[in-house]
């Protein structure tokens, strides 16, 4: 066999540079962060995590749809949390409208 064989500090060096990479992917995220509550347009949204400006705009555009009853074309890049964005405001939207009209 001619393939080179791999040392285990150059095994640990690339294992390292995986780890680092998927840091710097995460931008300081904590790995594990609190639920956060927020409230957008008057309705209190529960979301995973701390959202990020564009999440809280696209899920204020949601509520705004909703709350007047009018359809939305929303668009936002890929990996951005459309469709977590996407649920969290429209069932905090019904919960709301439940807690309002008692149903």
């Amino acid at each position: 066999n001619g393939a080179p064989h791999k040392t285990s500090s150059e095994s640990n060096s690339k294992s390292n540079e995986a780890t680092n990479n998927k840091k710097s992917i995460l931008k300081g995220r904590p790995s594990i962060t609190p639920p956060t509550s927020l409230f957008l347009n008057g309705v209190q949204v529960h979301f995973p995590f701390k959202p990020y400006d564009v999440q809280e705009k696209y899920m204020t555009s949601v509520l705004r749809a909703l709350q007047n009853s009018e359809h939305a074309l929303l668009e936002s890049p890929t990996g951005t949390g459309k469709t977590l964005c996407l649920l969290c405001s429209a069932l905090a939207w019904q919960q709301a409208e439940r807690a309002k009209y008692g149903s």
